[in-house]
């Protein structure tokens, strides 16, 4: 395999690991763990936030410590893989809570060791366009994830087994890439152009900053809640399970469209339409309680969970040419915050008023001031 092509997949790989299993697997596990493990909703979102705050901290620790990236990368890749196993030997909340904390952590140092160190080789190789196939990683991860969690559900599988066949997995695809993150940089080869509008930034730093703290408490309680609100609307608990794979496949399907959709929109117009997909679903969420209302408003949803993503890194790119590195861990950072408190806000609120609706409006609002943010320009 060729090398830029061997390095997009990796990353596609370390994303997927970090965010469809280190950060999300609780998804789709959540109600499962609800029947077979007694775990109350205001418990499940203490485990959502204690991961959070782990990814918070890994991210402030790439911020303050010169991680080296291969062994950041290697220490990471364990790292998930023993905390996802963890969670399936595990039978308490207080254990849980540890092991979803490590999770975090890793999460987030996968992340930012994983974006830098793949968009560098690809740079490198001068195949940015390839950057696309490494922001489809989560989509990946979850769209996998889930499928195989509504699948074995029916078949009588437990969470903890789910738990530790998803550990397993993730110690395999370790291996599998264990060499490859040895790799070092080719010669750099000049860039082609990649969108017209997006070779110089158009918007300062802290705009771009305030409005991901705000993407990141605003996506994440569809993110971390959808299966128990689709099943709170519709009462169809076999149903529910599938919309959390519908949301990695339509993150998957327009992270791959984003490239050129940027030959014609610069990042930070494409960030604000981002965040009013997300609103739009948000509130379909509230108005349309349906089996077509509620996967119209997924796909609306899922769609721009990696778009938030890679969008924001290259315009950081911009922002910081030479090495992103920092800024991408001040944006994780900030992000962190944001989504440490929606899960415990939300838990609260669904188990203080028996409804998701509160929760959901206040997302609502703050994507609608990040798109405000999205759209602040620098005169020149």
């Amino acid at each position: 395999m060729r090398n830029d092509l061997r390095a997009a997949f990796t990353g596609m790989l370390l994303l997927a690991l970090a965010l469809g299993i280190g950060r999300f697997l609780l998804t789709p596990l959540l109600p499962m763990m609800q029947t077979d493990a007694g775990l109350d909703l205001v418990a499940g979102g203490w485990l959502a936030s204690v991961n959070n705050v782990g990814y918070l901290a890994g991210a402030l620790l790439c911020t303050l410590l010169p991680l080296r990236a291969r062994p950041a990368l290697r220490s990471g890749l364990v790292a998930i893989a023993v905390a996802t196993l963890g969670m399936g030997l595990a039978h308490t909340v207080p254990v849980w809570l540890l092991w979803r904390l490590l999770a975090g952590i890793a999460s987030a140092i996968l992340v930012v060791n994983g974006i830098a160190w793949s968009m560098a080789r690809l740079r490198a190789a001068g195949q940015p366009m390839l950057e696309a196939l490494v922001f489809c990683g989560p989509g990946v991860g979850i769209l996998v994830s889930g499928t195989l969690v509504a699948g074995l559900r029916p078949l009588g599988v437990t969470s903890a087994a789910c738990w530790i066949g998803f550990g397993i997995v993730c110690a395999l695809a370790a291996v599998m890439i264990w060499h490859t993150l040895g790799m070092s940089l080719a010669p750099a080869i000049a860039a082609p152009a990649i969108h017209a509008h997006g070779g110089k930034p158009v918007g300062p730093a802290w705009s771009l900053i305030l409005a991901y703290g705000l993407i990141g408490f605003g996506y994440v309680i569809p993110a971390t809640f959808l299966p128990l609100i689709a099943g709170e609307r519709l009462h169809l608990p076999g149903l529910s399970e599938w919309f959390w794979p519908l949301y990695g496949a339509a993150t998957v399907a327009l992270t791959l469209m984003l490239p050129r959709i940027l030959t014609r929109i610069d990042n930070r117009r494409v960030l604000a339409g981002c965040c009013a997909s997300m609103t739009v679903g948000i509130a379909l969420c509230l108005i349309w309680p349906s089996i077509p209302g509620l996967a119209l408003a997924t796909v609306l949803i899922g769609s721009v969970l990696m778009p938030f993503f890679m969008v924001v890194m290259r315009e950081a790119r911009l922002l910081a040419p030479y090495d992103p590195t920092h800024l991408i861990a001040a944006l994780t950072t900030v992000f962190g915050v944001g989504q440490v408190i929606a899960p415990l806000a939300t838990a609260w609120l669904a188990a203080r008023q028996h409804s998701f609706d509160a929760p959901l409006l206040l997302a609502a609002l703050a994507l609608m001031v990040a798109f405000g943010l999205a759209l602040v320009r620098t005169h020149r």
